[in-house]
């Protein structure tokens, strides 16, 4: 069984639709033709978003009481400043904490690591 689509088989199912006021082969050429021109004009675009595109949105929704360059580094500044307000902050204490701390609170006549087998003994 032969599946293989021809390779004017789009040509042929256009050209069966129209009033075949043409010949076939005139048609397929002005049809590939028009394909092509249809595969250039959507050629990609550029959609890229400009480094500054939020600074100049929070700018336009601002007092504009400074000018854009000042107000784009002062923005710039806050965002990174609020970026490092929300890094993670390491809380964890250390297991011998207690020991450090009651050891601080001593005369210091041994050395911390003899204190703290005592202390976690």
């Amino acid at each position: 069984i032969d599946i293989s689509i021809p390779y004017d088989a789009t040509a042929k199912l256009a050209y069966e639709a129209t009033d075949k006021s043409m010949p076939f082969d005139v048609f397929k050429k002005q049809y590939l033709a028009n394909a092509v021109a249809d595969v250039i004009a959507k050629q990609p675009i550029d959609i890229s978003i400009p480094y500054d595109a939020t600074a100049k949105l929070a700018y336009e929704a601002s007092d504009k009481s400074m000018p854009f360059d000042a107000f784009k580094k002062q923005y710039l500044a806050n965002a990174v400043a609020d970026v490092i307000a929300k890094q993670p902050i390491d809380i964890s204490i250390p297991y011998d904490a207690t020991a450090k701390l009651a050891y601080e609170a001593t005369d210091k006549s041994m050395p911390f690591d003899v204190f703290k087998k005592q202390y976690l003994a």
